[in-house]
């Protein structure tokens, strides 16, 4: 199958976040254990309905604030900041910021 650079499967976004989780573990480091549970937590809330072999545009599926805070480890507060100044993509839809899968990955 031919994916684009945009484009990954949710086995491989899995498998990734998967990854990061095990290397954590291996450095035996609490503070980077806990960061990647919580990005597997949340990633793994966000891509739970969708099969495993779906390809995936990565500007598609929209986070909101606090997702994207807890995958990037900040506060939402911070996140929201980053957004005004440009610094981090995302597009208000309404009044809600909302942040593609891809700036956070």
């Amino acid at each position: 199958m031919s994916v684009r650079a945009n484009h990954m499967p949710v086995r491989e976004i899995r498998a990734l976040i998967n990854r990061e989780r095990y290397e954590a573990l291996a450095v035996r480091d609490p503070i980077a254990i806990a960061t990647a549970a919580e990005r597997f937590n949340t990633l793994d809330s966000v891509l739970a309905e969708m099969p495993e072999d779906e390809v995936l545009d990565l500007y598609k599926p929209l986070l909101s604030v606090s997702q994207a805070a807890r995958l990037l480890g900040y506060k939402p507060k911070e996140v929201r900041r980053l957004l005004g100044q440009g610094k981090l993509s995302g597009k208000k839809v309404g009044a809600e910021w909302r942040i593609p899968l891809k700036a956070v990955l």
